[in-house]
């Protein structure tokens, strides 16, 4: 589809409008929140979700020593089809239709009610405990290696630096975080551009196999690599938790989504490809190992871009992961099942001031621990609360014809209905596949939903009134 003639300060036109024939109506009675400020543009936008779904190829090495090369490249091309375009069409439709804060908190409330939208809300928001603070400690585990005996407090106060000066980033406003991302996917981007350039010319092996690793069944790499597969293509709902703090949310978001689909996809694709075609003993791949690669075709400097760029990633997903995630519970808050001093918004920077400290201080918490065992519990969370993003995506296309898209799901009733069923299908195969203490614990980790639900409601929401 060809693009409008545009200025730089303005998205581009993909024809994203209501159903032919429909006349747009107003927007339901839905909370808005007018002493938020919109101040992210567009081209500040398009490098958050970026930021937010992809931020380069790092963590890819460990991926294909755990399920091999060929399986790699199977899963980095299913899953973008079976769960990463449904994903963004969700998210792009619900975003157009309901651009409000608390994003998937909202849909999921509007569509099913209070219980199922607190659920949504509060999986989404304890799944952020661990992942923000891995961020965090990710970024500390790198100066390890200036300080291979670094002690547990001054990593820990690493981790406490990148909490602290995104939090301040946060409160001073979206703009603000918008425009360091900029910087920052620059910064990730152009190693790996010179990286693959000079690579080329010295590919000596074929990327493409062997398919799984020896000795592992192909069932249990499948079901393993699939549920990492999933984290790599996720994220494209995150932005719609801070729409009301985004210009134009109801088209730029769907927009954005489209557009930065195949760089998520050219930024996991080309690297590995080069990289498994030059360095063939991926059985020794481990986290950083793209550096390695970057100074094997490129020398010493090359290498050390690519190991900052890997530290500046893991800052920016912390920046813009805190950004959607706080929003969360100054929407909950909002509603009256967190208290109310959590809606706070600060008068000069027009951000959820009390919600983005909240974050920091339990992200803050986290990064002193080791949760990385925890990974399979929040993955569990995380995917139940995608599960009813979907539904809500049905039930809404048939409760509330109302309301005014800007970007439908494409395919008619057959195209939402596989939108649906694909991704939440994947998402029960990745879960159910894993071993029996992961079902275990990450089923406990969901109950606690409807447990939180009746604490809040009895004795938060009551108070509030």
């Amino acid at each position: 589809m060809a693009l409008g003639v545009k200025t730089m300060h303005e998205p581009p036109d993909l024809s994203f409008h209501s159903k032919p024939g429909t006349i747009a109506l107003a927007p339901p009675a839905i909370p808005v929140h007018p002493a938020l400020k919109r101040s992210l543009g567009w081209k500040s936008l398009l490098c958050v979700v970026y930021v937010t779904v992809c931020s380069g190829p790092f963590g890819l090495e460990e991926f294909v020593t755990a399920v091999g090369p060929g399986m790699t490249f199977i899963l980095l091309l299913v899953t973008p089809i079976l769960w990463g375009l449904p994903l963004l069409f969700m998210s792009a439709e619900l975003s157009s239709a309901l651009p409000v804060e608390g994003g998937l908190y909202r849909w999921v409330k509007i569509a099913f009610g209070d219980f199922w939208g607190f659920q949504a809300g509060w999986w989404w928001w304890i799944s952020s405990f661990l992942d923000c603070a891995i961020y965090a400690v990710l970024v500390a585990d790198y100066f390890k290696f200036f300080d291979p005996q670094m002690n547990e407090l001054a990593h820990w106060g690493i981790a406490l630096a990148v909490i602290w000066f995104f939090t301040l980033l946060n409160i001073r406003g979206v703009e603000i975080v918008g425009t360091s991302s900029i910087l920052f996917v620059l910064f990730m981007t152009l190693p790996f551009i010179v990286m693959i350039l000079l690579g080329l010319p010295q590919i000596s092996h074929n990327p493409f196999l062997p398919l799984i690793p020896e000795g592992k069944s192909l069932t249990s790499v499948l079901s393993s690599g699939l549920l990492m597969a999933i984290w790599f293509i996720s994220g494209f709902d995150g932005i719609g938790t801070a729409a009301e703090e985004i210009k134009n949310s109801e088209r730029a978001i769907a927009r954005a989504l489209v557009l930065i689909f195949p760089l998520v996809l050219a930024s996991y694709g080309l690297p590995i490809i080069v990289s498994l075609a030059i360095d063939p003993n991926w059985q020794n791949w481990e986290s950083g190992h793209f550096a390695k690669i970057a100074e094997m075709i490129g020398g010493p400097f090359l290498g050390g871009w690519v190991s900052m760029a890997g530290v500046i990633a893991n800052m920016a997903l912390f920046g813009t992961w805190l950004l959607s995630y706080s929003r969360i519970p100054f929407a909950m808050a909002h509603d009256g099942y967190l208290p109310k001093a959590i809606t706070r918004v600060s008068p000069k920077y027009g951000t959820p001031v009390i919600a983005i400290v909240l974050s920091g201080v339990i992200y803050s918490i986290f990064a002193w621990g080791d949760f990385q065992s925890l990974v399979v519990i929040n993955i569990w969370v995380i995917l139940c609360g995608m599960f009813l993003e979907f539904f809500a995506l049905a039930k809404l296309r048939r409760s509330r014809p109302d309301l005014p898209r800007y970007f439908r799901v494409p395919g008619g009733k057959i195209g939402l209905w596989l939108t649906v069923i694909c991704p939440v299908a994947v998402g029960l195969f990745a879960m159910l596949a894993s071993g029996s203490d992961e079902i275990i614990a990450g089923s406990i980790a969901v109950a606690t939903g409807p447990v939180a639900f009746w604490l809040c409601k009895r004795f938060v929401k009551l108070r509030n009134g």
